[in-house]
């Protein structure tokens, strides 16, 4: 399950900032460079004129929160999980050199499940989010 929540960050971040921004061709190379790229965790530039990072082989914390007016009791948790290969987004667009961009449902493969009750019939519910690199660099 710890495995699961940097997806679900990555594809929220990406459906949040998609919605917001008009769509266009992908950037080109020479236009990203001139752009500051901030590694996730470092505080952000104003504006959304840069290029994020989600390192490969560092543990990237993910804050989950669990809220509403349906509980008398919320949670919250951080949990640490490590991307395979590290990816830059910009926009609505993703890349995994920082050269060559296609929209981020091109790179990642997104799949939401929700079990009420979980299966094994000892969780309330669990929430399985699954994503596979589309375009997986080579070995």
């Amino acid at each position: 399950m710890r495995h699961l929540f940097l997806p679900l960050l990555l594809a929220s971040a990406t459906l949040a900032a998609c919605s917001t921004l008009p769509g266009g061709p992908a950037p080109t190379a020479a236009e990203t460079a001139k752009l500051p790229v901030v590694n996730v965790g470092q505080p952000l530039p104003s504006g959304d004129a840069y290029v994020l990072y989600f390192p490969a082989g560092t543990p990237l914390p993910i804050r989950t929160v669990v809220d509403g007016s349906a509980f008398a009791q919320t949670g919250e948790s951080t949990l640490h999980v490590v991307l395979k290969h590290g990816i830059y987004g910009y926009r609505q667009y993703a890349s995994l050199d920082g050269r060559h961009w296609i929209p981020w449902s091109q790179m990642l493969k997104t799949q939401v499940q929700l079990h009420i009750p979980g299966k094994n019939g000892k969780d309330a519910a669990v929430l399985h989010l699954q994503m596979d690199a589309l375009n997986p660099p080579a070995p």
